[in-house]
């Protein structure tokens, strides 16, 4: 069997083994979504091509690729992009109930009137509280910056977080820029025909498309 077989071969098997809850280093279970991007992706006739691609690059540079682990990164990444429909959408909510879990934890601080505190452990809960109101907060913050991935704003597009989070991790794999590749995988996560290697390269240089117009180069 060819490699170019076994990889579409790997996508269907991927999509039909079930997939338990993530634990112990275990694949995460599949979601509808994962399920139609694996079909989306096992019926198109490039994908054997852009694996191939990214595969010897990657033995090139660092060795083997597993095919699994290279399936993992591609849904993760979409996983990633696509929460910031959730974000925005939600921001208002989140942002409230971080502000009534702050009010918990002034409640879980405040002593009686002898001194001690009705809850012993009270003081441990309330910066325990205090941490999860930081985290719905950085959730749906504004604008973020991951290392390697563009600046996160309220107008930044799924696709754009996907490519640059894949163009930066298919680099560190491959020690190349592979935005035909990357701009491939983007048609296939979001179902989306019209992204091209040039705006890849643009979302990689975190610069706007309207901005003075060079090449992409590998």
């Amino acid at each position: 069997m060819r490699v170019s077989q076994s990889f579409k071969a790997a996508l269907v098997s991927y999509a039909e083994t079930p997939h338990p809850a993530s634990e112990d280093g275990r694949p995460p279970r599949l979601s509808p979504a994962d399920i139609a991007h694996l079909k989306r992706w096992a019926d198109d006739d490039r994908a054997d091509e852009v694996w191939n691609t990214i595969s010897r690059a990657a033995q090139e540079h660092r060795g083997l690729l597993p095919v699994q682990f290279f399936i993992q990164e591609i849904l993760g990444a979409r996983d990633i992009a696509q929460s910031l429909n959730h974000r925005r959408k939600h921001r208002d909510r989140y942002r409230k109930r971080a502000a009534q879990m702050v009010q918990i934890a002034k409640v879980l601080r405040e002593p009686l009137p002898n001194g001690l505190l009705l809850i012993p452990s009270g003081v441990e809960l309330a910066r325990k509280v205090d941490d999860a109101a930081q985290k719905y907060r950085e959730y749906v913050a504004a604008s973020r910056n991951l290392p390697g991935v563009i600046k996160w704003t309220r107008e930044s597009k799924p696709p754009e977080v996907f490519m640059s989070l894949l163009s930066n991790d298919l680099k560190g794999i491959t020690g190349r820029w592979l935005d035909q590749e990357v701009a491939v995988l983007t048609q296939i996560a979001f179902g989306d025909p019209d992204f091209d290697k040039e705006q890849v390269f643009w979302v990689r240089r975190r610069v706007k498309r309207s901005k003075a117009v060079g090449k992409s180069t590998r």
